[in-house]
């Protein structure tokens, strides 16, 4: 059964807004009544960044195509530059640091969900069953 790109696009734009939700209620300090689990859950904010970035990586990732731009997939190589200047602009933002096990567990769900998406996109969207 192939999947509507249509789909993926809108459920990727969806995605987006979520993502940007939990980014500003992070920045302004009002997570604490969202996420208050997460605390709870061994490594649970690595965790949290490890899936909602690999899930990005993965949702934009199939909005694209699985297109690369040398060799690397154009989704993931998008997701890391948002998510490092995100992380980075964390230093200018009161009452959040930079973390670099944040960023590295974001690296790799971008990474692996990255994998995953040209595993589902061959076999769910391309056309001839081929992804270069």
């Amino acid at each position: 059964m192939k999947i509507k790109p249509v789909s993926i696009k809108i459920l990727t734009v969806c995605y987006v807004f979520v993502l940007a939700g939990i980014i500003f209620l992070a920045d302004v300090k009002s997570t604490r009544y969202v996420l208050s689990f997460v605390g709870s859950i061994p490594f649970g904010d690595k965790l949290g960044h490890f899936f909602l970035i690999g899930t990005f990586s993965f949702l934009l990732n199939l909005s694209l195509g699985c297109r690369k731009v040398r060799r690397v997939l154009s989704g993931s190589l998008i997701v890391s530059v948002i998510v490092t200047i995100e992380e980075i602009s964390q230093i200018f933002i009161r009452g959040r640091s930079f973390d670099l096990t944040d960023l590295i567990a974001d690296f790799l769900g971008i990474l692996l969900f990255g994998k995953l998406a040209k595993i589902v996109f061959k076999n769910y969207f391309a056309e001839d069953g081929k992804n270069d």
